[in-house]
């Protein structure tokens, strides 16, 4: 009986190994190429050390909770945004595509792997020299450097001191504690304006070129959370049109307190920049829609499953334009009864400006652009598509020794290459993807 058990034990390890080293080949997706570009883009924000949750930084790190990662992206449970695809266009928006959702479920599926195949076993000893990870800068201003820096303070009320009006184009914001602080809203405490909300992975607020929202003189900035500094950026010259905000009340409807409406009609032409609903406990969806003079109806926002405890404002890419006599609406549901739950708009009035920012806004900046010296053999070139296969030793600090094909940067001419050619290059990495530049031949075929 012990030798069955010993042979089935032996069976047992040889199969593992076995269906490893299978498990390998089933993916081309790697931790240090598509892996690390999700997280840079989507995660490490709130998943780093001294953050909101487990660090997400290393391989190593990532590797341990794939599992939970790929149930969380099929769930679409993280990161944390509501609103449903295809019902406006939000520069906020942290929702992973179906491409990265597809990465990452294929990644943790096929155990894992770092680079070139391998796979984590419990030691780093196989690690590349330089090993590639996440990386997020919590110290850099997105918006460069500040007009005037302002601790929040116990209070929570900011005194910028103004003697006179002034005009606020942008403001951010870094929570002195990044471990409890998951949304930060800022209004203007003497008209309850609201400016803006923070959130980990959109930390700033930034109207588009040539808007800017007044500051009366003496007025204070009330922030709703924790401790932390304020960067503000003020504009050198007032707004061409003044931003107001646009408060819808929701209650219920024909005595059914599970389903909350609210609906105006709007008596200038409207440009919206922004929504803000203020969340109650047991939301379930929320649907902001504008019905036009000529009748057709346009969805400005529908999002459900909503995180209670992960507040978020919609930020459109660009102004929402509605003209007068647009209907307004506001529907929500909600699972327990609620007396009422407001919606607020961030918006100006009139005509749409033909401002400079037609351009979108800002976004969070993302992962710097990483540099790679490859030595390899071409093995072939199509310059028609711009491509070439390259058989390269170890690239230290990226991946290991392999053949792959590269995309050509737009200023490399491939028809002076050919296969049998040894090269130099760099393997430029990027949040789109990678390429080749600045290729040397070092060596033609004899």
């Amino acid at each position: 009986m012990k030798g069955y058990l010993a042979a089935a034990a032996a069976a047992v390890i040889v199969g593992s190994s076995q269906a490893l080293s299978h498990a390998q080949l089933t993916t081309t997706v790697q931790f240090d190429r598509e892996i690390v570009r999700i997280l840079d883009n989507h995660c490490v924000m709130c998943h780093a050390e001294n953050a909101l949750s487990f660090p997400l930084m290393t391989y190593e790190q990532t590797y341990v909770a794939r599992w939970k990662i790929r149930q969380s992206a099929l769930d679409r449970h993280m990161p944390p945004w509501a609103a449903v695809a295809g019902y406006g266009e939000f520069a906020n928006d942290n929702a992973l595509t179906q491409r990265e959702i597809d990465f990452l479920v294929s990644w943790a599926e096929s155990y894992g792997p770092r680079n070139n195949g391998e796979v984590f076993r419990g030691t780093t000893v196989h690690a590349p020299a330089k090993p590639i990870q996440a990386r997020t800068d919590f110290e850099e201003w997105a918006l460069g450097k500040p007009d005037v820096l302002l601790l929040v303070p116990a209070n929570r009320v900011v005194d910028p001191k103004l003697r006179a009006d002034r005009w606020l184009r942008g403001l951010e914001y870094k929570p002195a504690d990044r471990r409890s602080v998951r949304a930060v809203s800022f209004r203007i405490q003497e008209t309850g304006q609201w400016i803006g909300t923070w959130t980990p992975w959109h930390g700033f607020v930034s109207f588009p070129q040539g808007l800017a929202l007044r500051l009366p003189a003496g007025s204070h900035l009330v922030a709703d959370a924790e401790q932390g500094s304020v960067a503000l950026y003020y504009a050198e010259k007032p707004s061409p049109r003044p931003l107001s905000n646009l408060v819808l009340e929701a209650k219920p409807a024909s005595g059914t307190p599970r389903k909350l409406v609210a609906t105006t009609k709007l008596t200038e032409d409207l440009n919206v920049l922004a929504l803000e609903p203020a969340l109650q406990h047991g939301v379930q969806s929320i649907e902001v829609s504008a019905r036009t003079p000529s009748g057709a109806t346009q969805v400005l926002l529908f999002a459900r499953d909503i995180p209670v405890d992960w507040p978020t404002p919609y930020v459109y890419r660009r102004p929402v334009s509605l003209p007068k006599g647009t209907e307004l609406t506001v529907v929500e549901h909600y699972g327990t009864d609620v007396a009422s739950a407001a919606v607020t708009l961030s918006a100006y009035q009139g005509t749409p400006l033909a401002l400079p920012a037609d351009a979108p806004q800002p976004q969070q900046p993302p992962a710097a652009t990483r540099r790679f010296e490859l030595t390899g053999t071409v093995k072939s070139v199509d310059a028609g598509s711009g491509q070439l296969v390259v058989d390269h030793g170890e690239i230290p600090g990226l991946m290991g020794a392999m053949t792959m094909a590269y995309r050509a940067g737009p200023r490399e001419n491939l028809k002076t290459i050919s296969a049998g050619d040894r090269i130099r290059a760099d393997v430029v990495v990027s949040e789109t993807g990678s390429r080749l530049e600045n290729i040397q031949v070092t060596r033609a075929p004899k």
